[in-house]
């Protein structure tokens, strides 16, 4: 160690420690490998590796994940033969681990607890690296070129771990001492993990204070103890969030030149000369056609337009220039994020190159941005609160830390741009969110949520999510700038998004977690007059109605678990199935003999809630005109009093609908699969009339597209779900040449779905299929259960033919196997709904798409079920074009550009020999249509793609 420089704590001898086990539970799994390192700094001191025996058979999961055998961990001591050994190995060193807690836990179910201070590798990389997309040990291990020979295995794990953390470690130095001396006084104010480490790092920092000011890469030490603000540089990050003027539109609105437009994807034109390999395509250009004859005209205009016609380039284009001619916005909404990230980085980009090959269009002039939710966006005073409280959960300071780094260089505080990571990050980030607080309009301090509207107010072109969109128009038109042209992309999925978010629920989960919240609030409210010039009146009405409401909550928490059990009661009553996961509540339950004791209850939570209520009113209004008095955090203490008023009144107006003041709309519990968390929930029975009439009927155009909007052949069945009613319609299907790029294959004996044969047929299908591809295949699964027992019964067979199964839920999230599908083409991807639509894997990296079932709805689903009743003919007229339109989603993942080609194997019979199967067969794409016998598919596959 140069002693010159302050004491690293890298200088210390550490231990990392990593486990092996049958699996994630403490309580249920065991130990089956111990690796650990000691060392210091880059030191390698020492190591230690033992197998455990677990006292059970090791599943096919736990071994192809680890390599370890059977016969290792038989032939290996039980853990208490080894804890001694272990125990010493550590001794009084300080631990680190990735994801240290999960070993801690087991380590502590057998007796042995480690009381030496610890870090986590996991939360380093966490804070000090906020939008970073992986945290995996084998991520942060590829990323920092650290070694890492045999992931998954105990030793190898440890000392990936090791380099791991002195990388981070140097990383975390590199931190101003203002951010490093913030994060330590977060650290002490809770448990986490990174205390002993941040301590550290500051003791390093103060005792090098001469150092420091000498001119150290850290620059100066705080003169005095902990900064107010951590080093956040507020003014910097004004700077940062300021935009130009808002537009302001012109009087009378100039048409577009259909000409001109047209003239635009000529083959020579200024979207050939932007986009490189430009063709001209014929689709493109008639809805590019339509698009801009629909804005003139003021119509509402629906478009289905197959994969490769260009959709996006055909309705951005008209799109630009009418808002440049006119000074207006036009609004884009999409389902997925997937699409808005192509909009933004791929397709906007192409648009502004192509307006710049223009004459007389003032493209420099063209501004765009993307605009989302309240609950997207980071509220500055929320944060301030929060980093000011007197006690912190782990959850929170760990995300107050991680938002301080990421606050000194996001220009919009949008969480996307974060990693939030594992669900526990939820509940804190939503204490930070502006979502659920009133508007402040608070003119001092920086606000990304008014930047981003602010920017809105200023663009052409807003991107917005169907989610916005629709709360926009709950809201009033409150969210999104004024505009008179939508476009809504991923139309599809228009009415189960509003659905969703026309409707609500009420969690038994989220009611206790909120009720938690507000009983931290209370105390806060009271300690936020400590030192303040408050007049004694106004801080004695703070306390009594703070302690009045405070005495309320155990009043409404207990009457809130009664409903929740009197509910679960009658619907249990009624069932024929006591593992029920969802029942509708209808006018039939209604009149069940305890459902006027619901009721009743339902009252009386009614009147527990009016209580608490009117004490939150009091409170908020005895905090208000307060600004000037020091309280401390007041601005987010004001926001969070409110908003607590908001949901506490919200709450009661939703119970008493649900329980005594019904409307015409679906209403259903639901509950885990382990009977826990019940959970209410509505939804509206029609969205088409709410749509039509505060929404597309307020706009002048509406343009609604998608790849799938037709059912054999006619929009009748979405525009009418809709509400999209008196609209010009185009159908336009795609310029790929599909009877050359996709064959069909119905396996002509392939079981009836109902047929016991029927799961021994598919995995067959599934794997002739996959040997005859060489991998690059995906299974479409309509049920969990079934991808399940398929990967169980496939693994074995395709895995010694050297083709991996990667299932969903059991081989990681849709993100992963994704990346692992692409980076791995040789193999078999088995999924469920996520899988349906969203996914592009253009190439060779998909050949074989095989459809398990036609993807028709449960029929009890709640929702279903209701909407259902509505027609005369249930299966024909709803069942069967929903079905269809979800196929058509499934199938298009296969050809993706003109060069792919593909194989389509639909493992549903009834296609065949139902009557209805034609409608299917009809609104697929024009592929090549065969039908040979499962022992055949192999060749015919092969036979298609050589």
């Amino acid at each position: 160690m140069n002693p010159l420089l302050p004491p690293s704590p890298a200088d210390d001898v550490w231990v990392a420690l990593d486990l092996e086990t049958t699996g994630l539970s403490p309580q249920d799994d065991e130990i089956i490998e111990i690796g650990a390192v000691k060392f210091q700094g880059d030191d390698l001191l020492d190591s230690y590796q033992t197998f455990v025996n677990p006292g059970r058979r090791l599943n096919d999961f736990v071994r192809r994940y680890t390599g370890i055998s059977q016969a290792q961990v038989n032939a290996a001591p039980r853990f208490s033969g080894v804890a001694a050994d272990l125990l010493a190995f550590v001794g009084a060193s300080p631990v680190v681990g990735h994801n240290i807690a999960f070993d801690l836990r087991f380590l502590h179910r057998h007796q042995l607890r480690l009381n030496n201070p610890r870090c986590d590798t996991w939360d380093m990389a966490y804070v000090t690296w906020p939008e970073r997309r992986d945290y995996s040990l084998g991520g942060l291990a590829a990323w920092l070129k650290v070694p890492h020979e045999r992931p998954h295995r105990a030793l190898d794990d440890a000392k990936a771990t090791r380099g791991v953390f002195l990388k981070l470690l140097g990383q975390m130095s590199e931190l101003d001492v203002y951010t490093v001396a913030e994060m330590q006084r977060l650290a002490g104010r809770s448990s986490w993990v990174l205390s002993h480490i941040l301590g550290k790092l500051q003791d390093a920092r103060l005792s090098g204070s001469q150092y420091l000011l000498g001119g150290g890469p850290s620059g100066p030490s705080p003169a005095a103890g902990v900064p107010d603000i951590s080093g956040l540089d507020t003014e910097a990050l004004q700077k940062r969030l300021r935009h130009g003027r808002a537009l302001r539109p012109d009087q009378a609105a100039r048409d577009l030149d259909v000409d001109d437009v047209a003239a635009l994807f000529d083959e020579d034109g200024p979207l050939a000369r932007a986009l490189g390999g430009y063709e001209s395509r014929t689709e493109q250009l008639e809805m590019a056609v339509k698009v801009a004859e629909a804005i003139n005209d003021g119509q509402r205009l629906i478009v289905e337009a197959g994969t490769g016609v260009g959709k996006s380039l055909a309705y951005l284009l008209p799109a630009a220039l009418h808002a440049l001619a006119n000074n207006r916005r036009v609004v884009v909404s999409t389902n997925t994020i997937n699409l808005q990230e192509q909009l933004l980085t791929k397709d906007v980009p192409v648009l502004v190159r192509a307006l710049e090959g223009l004459e007389d269009v003032p493209a420099q002039e063209f501004r765009f941005t993307q605009l989302k939710g309240r609950a997207n966006y980071l509220c500055m005073r929320r944060w301030e609160r929060m980093r000011s409280d007197q006690s912190l959960t782990e959850d929170e300071a760990r995300m107050v830390a991680k938002t301080l780094v990421w606050l000194q260089t996001t220009s919009t505080a949008d969480r996307s741009e974060m990693n939030l990571g594992h669900r526990s990050a939820a509940a804190p980030w939503d204490r930070l969110s502006a979502q659920g607080a009133r508007d402040c309009h608070a003119t001092r301090g920086p606000c990304f949520l008014r930047s981003a509207r602010d920017k809105a107010a200023a663009s052409h072109l807003v991107i917005v999510n169907h989610a916005l969109l629709l709360s926009d128009l709950a809201t009033g038109g409150r969210l999104i700038p004024d505009y008179d042209v939508l476009i809504i992309d991923e139309a599809h999925r228009l009415e189960e998004e509003a659905t969703r978010h026309l409707g609500f629920e009420v969690a038994q989960s989220r009611v206790d977690d909120q009720l938690q919240a507000l009983l931290g609030l209370l105390n806060t409210a009271v300690a936020s007059f400590r030192g303040s010039t408050a007049s004694q009146g106004r801080r004695q009405t703070v306390e009594e109605a703070a302690a009045a409401a405070t005495g309320q909550v155990p009043r409404v928490r207990d009457q809130m678990a009664a409903i929740f059990s009197m509910v679960a009661r009658v619907l249990g009553s009624a069932s024929e199935n006591d593992r029920w996961q969802e029942l509708r509540i209808t006018s039939s339950t209604r009149a069940q003999p305890g459902w006027s004791e619901v009721e009743i209850q339902g009252e009386n939570v009614r009147l527990a809630l009016a209580d608490l209520t009117k004490e939150l009113r009091r409170l908020s209004v005895a905090l208000e005109g307060l600004e000037d008095a020091n309280l401390i955090g007041y601005e987010g203490l004001v926001i969070e009093v409110d908003s607590a008023f908001l949901e506490t009144d919200k709450l009661a107006e939703h119970l008493e609908e649900l329980i005594s003041k019904p409307k015409p709309d679906i209403y259903w519990a639901s509950r885990g699969r382990q009977g826990s968390d019940l959970v209410l929930n509505a939804a509206p029975l029609h969205v088409g009339e709410t749509l039509d009439q505060q929404l597309f009927s307020e706009k002048e155009c509406v343009v609604m597209t998608s790849a799938t909007l037709s059912a054999n052949g006619s929009f009748d069945h979405v525009t009418g779900r809709t509400g999209f009613g008196d609209c010009e319609e185009l159908l336009l299907g795609s310029p790929f040449d599909y009877e050359r790029a996709a064959m069909i294959c119905v396996p002509g004996d392939m079981p009836e779905p109902t047929s016991r044969a029927y799961p021994e047929a598919v995995n067959q299908a599934v794997m002739e299929s996959a040997l005859a591809a060489g991998g690059h295949t995906m299974a479409l699964f309509t049920s969990h259960a079934a991808l399940q027992a398929s990967a169980s019964a496939l693994r074995g067979h395709l895995q010694a033919n050297g083709i991996a199964v990667l299932a969903q839920g059991v081989d990681g999230t849709p993100a992963q196997l994704l990346r692992r599908f692409r980076e791995e083409p040789k193999s078999v991807l088995l999924g469920t709904a996520s899988f349906w639509e969203g996914v592009d894997l253009p190439g060779d990296s998909l050949k074989v798409l095989l459809v398990s079932r036609l993807p028709f709805n449960v029929p009890s689903e709640p929702v279903f079920a209701s909407r259902s009743e509505q027609y005369d003919d249930q299966f024909g007229e709803y069942a069967v074009p929903q079905a269809i339109l979800r196929l058509r989603q499934g199938v298009g993942r296969l050809i993706r550009t003109k060069t792919d080609r593909g194989v389509v194997v639909l493992l549903d019979r009834r296609i065949v020999s139902r009557r209805y199967g034609r409608a299917f067969l009809d609104s697929l794409p024009p592929g090549t249509l065969r039908s040979p016998r499962l022992l055949e598919l192999s060749s015919e596959i092969r036979g298609w793609l050589e």
